[in-house]
């Protein structure tokens, strides 16, 4: 199993289990006098933060108990509530430059006992103004995330500290807990029993950690408070960081916050409605932190993180969507990836500043708390001012690119370097971790267009839930092999040099033409295939089209993405409705109507001619017949051929046979077109979507030509573009062969003619000494 290092690789899962940090193993020091354990310091470190958590989150769980008591009115609620979820944020910064100077066994000791010695002094308030400062006093419990974090990085093996610090994080849940479980308690014990009791159990604990818990030897820390600093004025990666977190947690706790109230005032839920709901948000975001954690500990945290910023900007989107189901998608979609990119946030923190984790990870999670509350304040101004919240959405989705640009050009080239320095098993487990989560994304994606544009399903066919799921699966396993496919380095250079030829400045608007003339020709008019042949690139051409057409017509009727109804007041009337927007009505008996509602009978007959074809050129070609196979070339013409036919006779048995076999026909022609689907990942159809790839390679070798050419090392003379041979030797290296010579130059700056000759002479040089040494041996 691979796991990272700042400079090693494959560290043992055993290196997280062990007594011993690898630090003191790769040292002369040891951890004489000390028990604790990588996983000991993970679990004393995880309990604490979830009964901080507790603690901080019971003044709000508890502010309706305290709003009648004291008679308050919402906006001494509000600030109540607000009193300690602020200064919980506030204080991380100066708390984790606390853990840097003194370390987390003492300052996590000294942060449990003053909250244990705050949640006492709750219950002994008489006034609202004496309650505001009990308040503030227990939210620097709200702080022990930046006393926590940098203690277990400092204990965690570089390989596990995105998976460790991921499983930190579930003490989060502390929170949620005493929001639903603090007035149960207080219903039945009294509110002042609550705060007595969590102040018990935090003192309680501060004497267990004390004794239990120890600072990992040998970790280097800043020298001053001032050096301290430093790190903040003169590394501005640290903010970027805190950017990141702003969006992943800082968007996690408004919505956490502000769901409730929007989905109430949106939807028009019930409380209980509502609140489940949100709860539902919370847990899955919190839960799928370790998981975030654990794939950067594997591809990188910058990797993760992209992906993340990705998928938000993409999922946000259906937040604007003023209908339950795309809108439950999509915030369930933005909670799986604020979760993920939680854990991967705070991977990149003890990587980039290993001597000053605490200080950093304090800015970071003070940024992201203070996160929390900015988008709950943006969406109540958008909705006074303009009467609707979509814009805070949009801006959401907007912000989410503008960080993953920052993470493309400053985080991920680490991770880039990192992935190709790994061996080849290695990489190729990478790239499939990173082809299924590009297939997931692409399935995830049409899931939720087949939601909205069928109006939530309103115009969904239920009878036609197979074909859906057939081309769900069909989504999900073309853009894993597609991915895989791009992720080889042949394969991965041309794509990009593609792209960056099509772009160039000086050219992109010619290459613009070029594109549309190219597609033309060598798709849509198939004059590749014409060329080898008219029968083949007839046969070709057909299919292709007839594909297309029953593609267009199938898949949007499937979807729900098109319908037709009956105008109201006129029978002989259709109206054409796309994404549940009437478009065209025409009538029933025209020959425009016929011509629609017979698409796929067109089709059919456009795709029986051309296997027909086919199959022509496989019977009487005899270079076909000798290369051909039936998985490769023969299944593909009968399952076309046999989609054709079934369909046909569905016509023909509810056209001219009144409905004979109908059935049967339904469930023939479903059963064809969804195996066919299936297939499609596996099999020789799959060459239809990497052929618009050829696009870009026309491109790389128009470049190539105008680049110049490379000339042969032996004979002199040029065989190929300069381009390709720089190219060859980045793709021979990542591939892991090495073709330099000795004396300097590379294999590839020689000519094919001059390799078969130079070929022939070291076969000619090897007969040679053999024959010597048989006639040495001969003589002697």
């Amino acid at each position: 199993m691979l796991r990272r290092t700042n400079g090693c690789m494959l560290l043992p899962f055993g290196a997280l289990m062990s007594d011993k940090p690898p630090e003191s193993r790769r040292s002369t020091g040891s951890l004489a006098g000390t028990s604790t354990s990588p996983t000991r310091a993970l679990a004393l470190a995880t309990i604490s933060f979830a009964i901080s958590f507790a603690a901080w989150g019971l003044v709000g769980g508890l502010a309706s108990i305290f709003t009648s008591l004291y008679a308050l009115t919402a906006s001494q609620t509000a600030l109540l509530v607000a009193v300690p979820v602020l200064l919980g944020s506030l204080a991380r910064l100066p708390m984790g430059m606390l853990t840097d100077q003194f370390g987390g066994r003492l300052v996590f000791t000294a942060l449990l006992a003053f909250s244990a010695l705050a949640a006492f002094v709750v219950p002994l308030t008489a006034s609202y103004g004496s309650l505001l400062v009990a308040a503030f006093l227990i939210g620097m419990a709200g702080s022990s995330f930046a006393v926590g974090a940098p203690f277990v990085a400092r204990w965690t093996p570089a390989a596990r500290q995105g998976t460790a610090l991921g499983v930190y994080g579930l003490g989060t849940m502390g929170q949620s807990l005493a929001v639903f479980a603090g007035p149960v308690v207080a219903a039945r014990f009294g509110w002042e029993m609550v705060f007595r009791g969590t102040g018990a159990l935090l003192l309680a604990w501060a004497a267990v950690y004390f004794l239990l818990a120890r600072n990992p030897p040998g970790v280097a820390r800043p020298a001053t408070f001032a050096a301290t600093l430093a790190v903040l004025r003169r590394a501005p990666t640290a903010w970027l960081l805190g950017a990141f977190y702003f969006l992943t947690f800082g968007g996690f706790v408004a919505f956490s916050i502000y769901l409730p109230t929007l989905l109430r005032a949106q939807f028009g839920l019930a409380p209980a409605d509502a609140g489940f709901r949100a709860a539902g948000f919370v847990v899955l975001a919190t839960l799928v932190r370790p998981v975030g954690g654990w794939l950067a500990d594997r591809i990188g945290g910058a990797q993760v993180l992209s992906w993340v910023f990705g998928g938000v900007a993409m999922f946000s989107l259906l937040l604007t969507w003023p209908s339950m189901v795309p809108f439950t998608v999509g915030a369930l979609a933005c909670a799986l990836l604020m979760g993920l990119g939680n854990g991967a946030v705070f991977k990149l923190v003890p990587e980039h500043f290993p001597k000053d984790t605490g200080t950093v990870t304090g800015l970071v999670g003070a940024l992201g708390g203070l996160g929390g509350f900015f988008p709950p304040l943006l969406l109540g101004v958008f909705h006074d001012r303009l009467g609707a919240i979509w814009p805070g959405f949009l801006l959401l989705s907007l912000t989410a690119l503008l960080l993953r640009a920052a993470n493309q050009r400053v985080f991920r080239p680490r991770d880039v370097a990192w992935t190709q320095s790994l061996p080849v098993g290695a990489r190729q487990a990478l790239e499939r971790v990173r082809a299924g989560a590009w297939a997931t994304l692409v399935m995830a994606a049409l899931a939720a267009a087949i939601v909205v544009g069928s109006r939530n399903l309103q115009h969904f066919d239920a009878a036609l839930v197979g074909y859906t799921f057939a081309t769900l699966f069909a989504a999900f396993g073309i853009s894993y092999r597609y991915a895989m496919w791009l992720q080889r380095p042949p394969t991965r250079m041309y794509w990009r040099r593609g792209w960056q030829v099509f772009f160039s400045r000086r050219e992109l608007a010619g290459n613009t033409v070029i594109l549309a003339r190219r597609a033309l020709l060598e798709f849509a008019a198939n004059a590749f295939i014409f060329r080898r042949g008219r029968l083949r690139g007839l046969a070709h051409w057909l299919i292709m089209w007839g594909c297309v057409l029953a593609a267009a017509i199938t898949f949007p009727l499937v979807w729900g993405w098109i319908h037709f109804e009956t105008v109201p007041g006129d029978l002989h009337m259709y109206r054409t409705f796309v994404f549940g927007i009437p478009m065209q009505d025409f009538p029933v008996e025209s020959a425009v109507a016929f011509v629609i509602f017979h698409g796929l009978v067109w089709s059919a007959f456009l795709v029986i001619a051309g296997v027909m074809l086919a199959f022509r050129r496989r019977m009487i070609d005899h270079g076909a017949v000798a290369v051909q196979q039936f998985g490769q070339d023969i299944l593909p013409l009968l399952l076309l051929f046999a989609i054709s036919m079934t369909g046909l006779m569905l016509t023909a048995s509810y056209t001219w046979m009144r409905g004979y076999a109908y059935e049967f026909l339904a469930i023939l022609h479903a059963a064809t077109v969804i195996i066919t689907l299936l297939w499609l990942p596996f099999g020789k159809l799959f060459h239809v979507f990497q052929r618009p790839a050829q696009l870009g390679v026309g491109f790389y070798k128009d470049a190539g030509d105008r680049g110049g050419q490379a000339a042969c090392r032996r004979c002199g003379a040029p065989f190929t573009s300069q381009l390709m041979v720089r190219d060859l030797k980045v793709v021979e290296q990542e591939l892991g062969f090495r073709y330099e010579m000795p004396a300097g130059g590379h294999y590839q700056d020689v000519c094919p003619r001059c390799r078969r000759a130079l070929f022939g002479l070291a076969q000619g040089a090897l007969w040679q000494r053999y024959l010597n040494d048989r006639q040495g041996g001969g003589r002697g």
